[in-house]
């Protein structure tokens, strides 16, 4: 399922809580890019008031700047997976197979 979130400038976000069925199940939260972390810790805190027993955040782009981090376990988060196109600690998936993949079907490198 989903939340509904609104962005009301560069740094604001609302996030509207929908009736999810989350109450003892783990969650995955999935977002292309975790910058300051704000939006997502908002969202783990919403989940985690609805019950859910654990939730884990996962991206492609992890730019976690700001502390994003400690935001995330502050608010929650169990664990955090991400790709390597950023180099970070959370970084698990190497998106190095697939960038190739794509270029030798282009067949220009």
């Amino acid at each position: 399922d989903y939340l509904e979130k609104t962005r009301l400038s560069g740094e604001t976000v609302s996030i509207q809580p929908k009736n999810v069925n989350v109450k003892g199940r783990d969650v995955i939260i999935i977002d292309d890019i975790i910058s300051t972390g704000g939006t997502v810790a908002e969202t783990i805190s919403l989940l985690r008031k609805q019950g859910a027993h654990e939730v884990y955040a996962a991206c492609v782009h992890p730019v976690l700047s700001n502390n994003a981090i400690l935001k995330l376990f502050k608010a929650g988060v169990k664990g955090i997976i991400a790709t390597d196109t950023i180099d970070k600690g959370v970084s698990v998936v190497s998106v190095a197979p697939v960038i190739a993949s794509a270029m030798a079907l282009t067949k220009r490198f």
